[in-house]
């Protein structure tokens, strides 16, 4: 990172925050604070970003609804441990207000309310050991550069998407750069920190098809040629009429609709807390045993290590280094995802954390290419966008939503749009031998083909 980079996310304001914190910590913990419990061990993760972001709304820049908007943000959150082991959690957003010589008393006052909201835990977390972070590529010059003087970038991405916009498309746009500063230090010695960047851009046309781009650097040329190509071919594909589906018509997720369905089956059932609590599909033992679940060729995972990726990181908000964790493995259920806590009641070390859904990879071994697998679809639907996923079970995995935006496939050629509705099992799809997978580039999930009976409606 750049020497003024480095100079912007730690200014004067920073170091204050955290000196403060600190200052404050000591005292209570050699009893020099007005609390007579004195603080046994403490954990403390510092956020500190600043972002530039604008927008188009109905085809307008910078109008009300998507206004240039420039933040920083700091916010601290504390994990405390009191001789008497109960614990206090507090979040701190932004330096105190008022004049320097009355924080000692804001902090003073803040450390009697988190005494007071002490509480009993059992399975608290443990303080981490200082640990290694390992190498990994979360930071981008270009993005740095952006974020703090090259600003006119951004903006001539918003005038990219409103002049080669289709002319009778109503266009909506969205595009956010971001430095961030991550530290965290503890009362075991661990005294960490990173920076790290990140950029997104993406658009719709009358809010209905639409691409994105997230990654922890800009977008290259190629990718966003290829991305807006293929949202502007799919949005003049849906200005004609498809013929209707039949039974047979195999389904299409879209990479977008399988990250939604990531994020609505895979992320609460592979919780470690969810399975313990007997919210999860599965249970302790199903881990034990290494249940399948899924065909024997297919994977999950979650993989902070990767270069530039949105999801990826240098350590969690608990200080834990970060690291690759296998969730699935043959169709095989391998581990659930555990922070502190949740490793402890499990008696077993911490995992990685998913940033989201971008956070979980899947694979197969029969992985086709799309722009291959297309042409020998004699009779499908591809899904762009469902309604109402959200309200279905996680657990059970069924769904049955209304995709009123689909396009039709017949012999290998797409036909036009049609209205329909699909329904099946996000863990049936999983397990079936015959479900395909195809991937394309610039997208980091697949599309995901099953047979399914969708509905005309």
């Amino acid at each position: 990172m750049s020497s003024l980079g480095v100079k912007m996310m730690e200014n004067k304001s920073d170091e204050t925050l955290m000196d403060q914190i600190t200052d404050m910590l000591k005292k209570a913990q050699t009893g020099k604070s007005a609390i007579p419990t004195r603080l046994k061990d403490w954990r403390v993760y510092l956020m500190r970003t600043e972002m530039i972001s604008l927008g188009i709304k109905n085809n307008a820049a910078g109008s009300v609804y998507s206004p240039p908007a420039a933040k920083l943000m700091e916010k601290a959150e504390l994990f405390l441990v009191w001789e008497d082991e109960k614990c206090s959690k507090a979040v701190v957003q932004n330096p105190p207000p008022g004049r320097a010589d009355h924080w000692a008393d804001h902090w003073a006052a803040e450390l009697v309310n988190w005494r007071a909201a002490a509480f009993s835990d059992p399975y608290r977390a443990p303080i981490p050991a200082p640990q290694a972070l390992p190498e990994v590529k979360v930071i981008d010059a270009a993005v740095e550069e952006v974020t703090i003087s090259n600003r006119e970038t951004l903006f001539e991405y918003q005038r990219k998407i409103l002049d080669e916009r289709p002319r009778q498309a109503m266009s909506n746009g969205h595009i956010m750069a971001m430095l961030g500063n991550h530290r965290i230090w503890t009362s075991t010695g661990l005294n960490a920190a990173y920076h790290d960047s990140r950029f997104a851009v993406s658009w719709s046309f009358d809010s209905i098809v639409g691409e994105s781009f997230a990654r922890r650097r800009l977008i290259s040329g190629a990718e966003w040629r290829s991305l807006w190509d293929n949202s502007v071919i799919t949005y003049n594909q849906l200005q004609t009429d498809g013929c209707p589906v039949s039974r047979n018509t195999i389904i299409i997720l879209t990479p977008s609709v399988v990250f939604q369905m990531i994020e609505q089956y895979v992320l609460p059932n592979f919780r470690g807390e969810n399975v313990l609590e007997g919210q999860s599909r599965f249970a302790v033992n199903d881990f034990v045993t290494e249940a399948v679940i899924g065909d024997t060729g297919l994977t999950l995972d979650i993989d902070p290590l990767q270069p530039d990726k949105w999801a990826s990181y240098r350590m969690t908000g608990e200080g834990i280094p970060a690291m690759r964790t296998t969730l699935l493995s043959a169709g095989k259920i391998k581990s659930p995802y555990l922070n502190l806590k949740d490793a402890g009641r499990w008696n077993a070390a911490p995992t990685a954390i998913p940033q989201g859904a971008a956070g979980i990879r899947i694979g197969h071994s029969r992985e086709e290419k799309w722009e291959e697998l297309i042409g020998t679809i004699d009779d499908g639907i591809i899904i762009l966008s469902v309604l109402g996923l959200h309200t279905q079970n996680p657990v059970t995995g069924t769904f049955s939503l209304s995709a009123p935006h689909a396009l039709r496939i017949m012999n290998g050629t797409v036909t036009g749009r049609t209205d329909v509705r699909i329904t099946g099992n996000f863990w049936d799809i999983l397990k079936d031998s015959n479900t395909q997978y195809a991937t394309e580039e610039y997208h980091d999930h697949p599309y995901v083909l099953y047979a399914g009976r969708p509905e005309n409606q």
